[in-house]
């Protein structure tokens, strides 16, 4: 056997179609191993073929907050505590910067929320808002059946809210928040012929 020829046997081994689709696949998993994990990670169970399963730590963590309600995170406190050991002068300015900070968040907080809230959403918040009392849940949804007929849907637009921490719900009873008035009044009132 020639020279030639063995190094011809030895490439129509290395160029067949399956060396060739297993070497594609271990660069497709090497360029994308981290998107892959993220992947893995956010999968709670993975079912294969004859009825095996596998959980990953995502099921741990549905499972743990089975128990809890469905109750959305308190937002922050706006409480900021420096160190006692600057100077009058030096606190203040670390005030008025933290302030400023503030106020830009949530200027782009706002504008956020300006695209991303559907014109039912800011509607039924700025009618929230408009009313003298809290309101019950069940009148929001009497209030709101002929304009919004998909319960989902209004259901979604209180999520959407309550999210953003615009309202809170206690005791069935839902209440604009003052960063809710706060985006009301930044945002300014709604033109009224959209759909």
């Amino acid at each position: 056997m020639s020279t030639a020829q063995l190094v011809l046997d030895y490439l129509k081994v290395l160029l067949s179609t399956q060396v060739v689709a297993g070497v594609a696949c271990l660069a497709f998993l090497w360029m994308f191993r981290e998107d892959i994990k993220a992947l893995l990670l956010r999968t709670a169970k993975i079912k294969f073929p004859g009825g095996a399963e596998v959980l990953t730590s995502q099921a741990a963590k549905q499972e743990e907050k089975a128990g809890e309600s469905d109750k959305l995170p308190s937002p922050p406190k706006d409480e900021v505590k420096l160190p006692v050991t600057l100077q009058p002068d030096d606190m203040k300015k670390v005030v008025e910067l933290f302030q400023a900070e503030r106020a830009r968040a949530y200027l782009w907080e706002y504008r956020y929320l300006n695209y991303f809230l559907a014109y039912r959403t800011q509607k039924v918040l700025d009618w929230l808002a408009s009313l003298s009392s809290r309101t019950s849940c069940d009148l929001y949804d009497a209030f709101w059946l002929p304009h919004i007929p998909s319960a989902e849907e209004r259901k979604a637009i209180i999520v959407a809210l309550q999210a953003h921490y615009l309202i809170i719900i206690q005791n069935n009873l839902v209440e604009v928040t003052p960063k809710g008035r706060e985006y009301i009044q930044w945002r300014r009132p709604l033109p009224e012929n959209k759909t």
